[in-house]
């Protein structure tokens, strides 16, 4: 699924360059799973409403926005659940169309190399892209680190989300860790496409939700 930048870009783009930290955490925070070590495919899905081998719907996906929103009182804290299922809709999505792309392409190229490690490479290759080009990299990388730490238990837990932002921002302060390829499926323009889609498409559904008051023209530019 994307990694972090991916979920930043689409963050800065659905609420005009100005999304909280928040739901900064929030839309990183279904892979706090990762943290865990060893976990079954099953205990993955559940962070990401996985049910029967399959994503939510998008019903079932609104159903959850709304049950945990009625949980949280204080708005920051709402922030968190908003940052949270839109990770889990841009995972939908990417895996939908940009990741089923990539899957056909290397199939049909009959590469030698193990698909996930080519993904994994060019995914990389993808957030240190996003991290140098981008105005507001920097920014919203500093409101990360300010934002209040929150869990969604059961799934995950405040201390699991803590490690992970302290995980990925460190990885993304290391140069050693860009591989320096030119990426062959996940170029730039196509995750920014998928960006920019992914951020208007959810600007549409909180408001039909009623979720947030988001202005649905003028997104900012990413």
């Amino acid at each position: 699924m994307p990694w972090p930048m991916v979920h930043f870009g689409i963050a800065v783009q659905l609420y005009n360059g100005q999304p909280s930290p928040s739901f900064l955490l929030g839309s990183i925070a279904p892979d706090a799973i990762h943290t865990r070590g060893h976990v079954t495919r099953e205990e993955k899905g559940a962070t990401h409403f996985v049910t029967g081998g399959r994503f939510p719907t998008i019903a079932e996906l609104e159903q959850a926005c709304v049950n945990e929103l009625g949980k949280r009182g204080e708005m920051d804290r709402a922030d968190f659940v908003l940052g949270y299922i839109a990770h889990v809709y841009a995972d939908i999505r990417w895996t939908d169309t940009i990741y089923a792309s990539f899957e056909r392409a290397y199939e049909d190229g009959k590469q030698g190399r193990i698909i996930r490690n080519v993904y994994n490479e060019e995914m990389a290759q993808t957030e240190f892209n996003l991290l140098r080009t981008k105005a507001w990299s920097d920014e919203i990388l500093d409101a990360l680190r300010r934002a209040e730490i929150d869990g969604l238990e059961p799934l995950v837990s405040e201390h699991e989300v803590s490690l992970y932002r302290e995980m990925k921002l460190d990885y993304l302060s290391e140069p050693s860790h860009e591989p320096k390829i030119e990426s062959v499926y996940f170029t730039d323009e196509a995750v920014l496409a998928f960006i920019a889609r992914t951020a208007e498409e959810l600007k549409l559904l909180f408001v039909e939700w009623e979720v947030a008051d988001i202005s649905v023209p003028g997104a900012a530019s990413i």
